[in-house]
């Protein structure tokens, strides 16, 4: 009995399914295409998008190992070829390198043109902000403290990655400039700040003992010997001529 039941709703089920896509049959039809084909769009996509991942791997790896044989010029071209058609990070990451060969090849200029270039492309703060920092390095001779301080204040936000790499950037720019309470203030934050690396608290703690020697050198007093000139013991140009007389 219960199979008999069962046959029947299977055939009203049926009849009620015929009337329904004799109704709305084009449109589900189509609907269901373009899920198909939807489907099949997301499958492509993806395959391609692994497809073009593996190759720009490949390549990148192929251009490091070039790299690490010292093959800078070899290198250099296959992550220019990687940074203009590979994938977005292989991309950044190749533009990186190609900054690190110019770095390696004595050409700054170039290396803060592509650091430039990394920084506008990326939305990423953990790879817009070093590549920042990293243009500012590669500039480091031609930047004035001023020049430094502009272009690395907004990196040393507290919500920033590399805010104490920021600050010790800042302090150094102002230690070369000559500004030792500036340098002073900003290597005592990386000294004795608990959320800095041991390496940064080490640098921070160096750079207070060189500032503290150069202040200390600067503030020492003359002695009075030298501060009143030459004595009348010395062999100046006039007593050397009166003893030559006196002989």
């Amino acid at each position: 009995m219960v199979d008999v039941f069962e046959e029947v709703e299977e055939e009203l089920r049926n009849d009620k399914y015929q009337e329904a896509l004799k109704k709305w049959g084009p449109w589900v039809g189509g609907a269901a295409a373009a899920i198909v084909l939807g489907a099949a769009g997301l499958q492509f996509w993806d395959y391609w998008r692994t497809s073009q991942l593996e190759e720009s791997s490949d390549a990148f790896i192929e251009a490091m190992t070039n790299l690490e044989a010292g093959e800078l010029a070899l290198a250099d071209a296959g992550f220019d070829t990687l940074s203009r058609d590979g994938s977005d990070g292989y991309a950044l990451l190749s533009l990186m390198r190609r900054a690190e060969i110019a770095l390696e090849n004595g050409d700054n200029a170039q290396a803060a043109s592509l650091y430039d270039q990394v920084a506008a492309a990326s939305n990423d703060p953990l790879i817009d902000d070093l590549a920042q920092l990293k243009a500012v390095w590669a500039r480091w001779d031609e930047l004035s403290f001023a020049d430094v301080e502009i272009r690395v204040s907004p990196l040393a936000a507290a919500s920033a990655p590399y805010r104490l790499l920021a600050r010790e950037t800042i302090g150094a720019a102002a230690l070369r400039a000559g500004d030792y309470d500036r340098a002073q203030s900003e290597y005592q934050l990386l000294a004795f700040s608990l959320d800095a690396p041991q390496g940064v608290q080490r640098r921070g703690q160096e750079a207070l003992a060189l500032i503290a020697s150069l202040t200390s050198v600067q503030e020492e007093p003359l002695d009075d010997t030298n501060a009143a000139g030459p004595t009348a013991t010395e062999d100046t140009p006039d007593n050397a001529a009166e003893e030559a007389g006196n002989d």
